[in-house]
């Protein structure tokens, strides 16, 4: 892959989080252009307003980063820090002195290449924000209650959806009904982040969220060249679907909140 080699500020998981972010300061233990355990943590602000406060986003091995944290000294309150797994054992009191608890565990996931479309895939069409937010905002309730991102607010205005609808209807569903849904948002830096995948739970295990994920995956590596997505790190259904679709594991991550 041409684009997910850098370390340090130059890893995918900085690029990719800085393009929804602001960069404010950074801080780096690097030894050299190739250190593959280089330390960097960048604070970030939301230019739309709407996530205020400062955001830590770290890369490193965690020994490392660990030892750089001791160094970092935001410019206002933290409302969050996403940092290399394991960072948190090593580094637990610096977080907590920032007003932060573990919240989270997860992995950031890429390709850069298409995958394959499959003969007989449900079909997959581009929702329209203006006519189906009230179907999307109800689908993820049920299909991806956890999810932190949605049809509502400034940046959903930026993200293209993408849904499978049911071909016919089950016992309490209406025919035509969207049963799964996902959205796709690019990047300044020519990228795709794919997030709020779901699928209603009476129709997992049918590959509409397999069918869902490669479309939304192949327009864009075929419009930007690298894709993105997040998973909880004990979604091991999603993860075998995206494995199948040529995602690769790029950053094993747990992300601190303020309390």
């Amino acid at each position: 892959m041409t684009r997910l080699g850098g370390h340090g500020l130059d890893h995918v998981f900085h690029r990719a989080r800085s393009d929804f972010f602001e960069v404010t300061r950074t801080w780096t233990d690097r030894t050299s252009p190739d250190d593959a355990g280089a330390a960097a943590v960048v604070e970030l602000v939301d230019p739309t307003g709407e996530r205020p406060g400062r955001w830590l986003n770290a890369v490193g091995r965690a020994d490392r980063l660990a030892r750089l944290m001791t160094t970092v000294v935001p410019d206002g309150d933290v409302v969050a820090a996403t940092v290399t797994r394991g960072t948190g054992a090593l580094a637990g009191e610096t977080l907590a002195g920032w007003g932060l608890a573990p919240d989270s565990t997860w992995d950031r996931m890429v390709t850069e290449v298409a995958p394959p479309v499959r003969d007989g895939s449900p079909a997959v069409e581009v929702l329209d924000l203006d006519r189906h937010t009230d179907e999307i905002v109800g689908l993820l309730a049920r299909a991806n209650p956890r999810t932190r991102s949605g049809a509502s607010g400034p940046r959903a205005r930026l993200t293209r959806w993408y849904g499978v609808r049911a071909p016919s209807a089950s016992p309490g569903e209406r025919a035509g009904a969207l049963v799964a849904v996902g959205s796709a948002t690019p990047t300044p830096t020519g990228s795709v982040h794919l997030g709020s995948i779901g699928t209603d739970p009476t129709r997992r295990g049918r590959g509409l969220g397999s069918a869902l994920t490669a479309r939304m995956t192949a327009d864009g590596v075929a419009e930007h060249g690298l894709v993105t997505l997040g998973l909880y790190d004990d979604n091991a259904p999603a993860r075998r679907v995206y494995e199948r679709l040529g995602f690769v594991l790029a950053h094993q991550v747990e992300t601190w909140r303020r309390e």
